[in-house]
């Protein structure tokens, strides 16, 4: 056996495998589990209808935003997405360098999409948390389906300021206070 390690003399042949070390009987963390922390940001429409939002907080900072699965739209069966909020289109968003050049800057209010459901109700999708617009999941006009699966569904890519991610954090529910609407 040919050896490659700085110290060979030292090389133990009876070292176990790392397999060894994985309990099998427990699923494996999602990378969502391993990475992101869940927020929700609460909202109601004026009929009572649920419209929270599902928040992913990357280690880095770094924000998915998404629909909670608890959202009225899930219920109805969306159609559609829409990034065409009407004075501004925010897929035709374009960013550029380290310093995130012509990223489209959000407030916690600022609509990035609109969902519309089979039923033709619109659902307007806010950011939650102030920052830049990264991207937009374009991916989602192919197959709206991907927004039941967390990670993959998200609807836009949002960074914030590394000096405000801990207001930001506050001012949401987390994972274990949260209880939908």
């Amino acid at each position: 056996m040919d050896k490659y390690y700085l110290n060979e003399d030292e090389y133990d042949e009876n070292i176990p495998s790392i397999t060894t070390y994985i309990d099998e009987s427990k699923p494996f963390p999602s990378v969502v589990d391993r990475y992101f922390t869940r927020f929700y940001c609460k909202r109601t429409s004026e009929n009572g209808d649920n419209e929270d939002h599902l928040i992913l907080f990357h280690t880095n900072g770094v924000c998915l935003v998404s629909i909670a699965k608890s959202h009225i739209a899930f219920k109805k069966g969306i159609e559609s997405i829409n990034y065409d909020i009407g004075n501004c289109d925010r897929s035709q968003n374009q960013v550029k360098g380290k310093h995130k050049k012509g990223a489209m800057n959000l407030q916690k209010n600022t609509t990035i999409a609109i969902i519309k459901t089979v039923d033709g109700t619109e659902y307007k999708v806010f950011s939650c948390v102030g920052g830049k617009l990264l991207e937009v999941n374009e991916r989602l006009h192919d197959d709206m389906k991907k927004l039941e699966h967390e990670g993959h569904g998200y609807i836009a890519v949002v960074l914030p300021k590394i000096s405000n991610i801990g207001k930001e954090k506050e001012s949401l529910v987390n994972e274990t206070e949260y209880v939908p609407s």
